[in-house]
């Protein structure tokens, strides 16, 4: 019986190793191997891109919303001169006379590009 015992780990160790079922069952173990691999590897890729992600964004934040404030607030300066130009026009002040006054040119005169033929 010890020597039927023997016999059977050997043909066990040999269909183990070798053969289509040899091949099958490593073939999985190194699948499922390279997926770990390849999850690990995804995890980190995607911990670093969030870290990038979260630098760019506070970074723009940092630096565009003053920039879109100050964008805003300029608009709304113009918008009050327009309106002082049109109320100083209809007393008969000239373009000149307006600039030496000090307002903004593009107050006075629309830019060129805004003009329509």
């Amino acid at each position: 019986t010890a020597h039927k015992k023997d016999t059977h780990r050997q043909t066990m160790a040999k269909t183990k190793s070798g053969g289509l079922k040899g091949f099958l069952t490593r073939a999985g173990a190194s699948f499922y191997a390279g997926g770990q691999k390849l999850t690990d590897i995804g995890y980190k890729v995607g911990v670093f891109g969030a870290r990038v992600g979260f630098i760019v964004t506070t970074t723009a934040i940092v630096t565009l919303m003053p920039l879109i404030f100050e964008i805003g607030r300029e608009s709304q300066t113009l918008e009050a001169e327009k309106s002082q130009v049109k109320d100083l026009r209809s007393q008969g002040f000239s373009d000149r006379q307006l600039e030496q006054m000090g307002f903004m040119a593009s107050a006075i005169r629309p830019p060129s590009v805004a003009m329509s033929n």
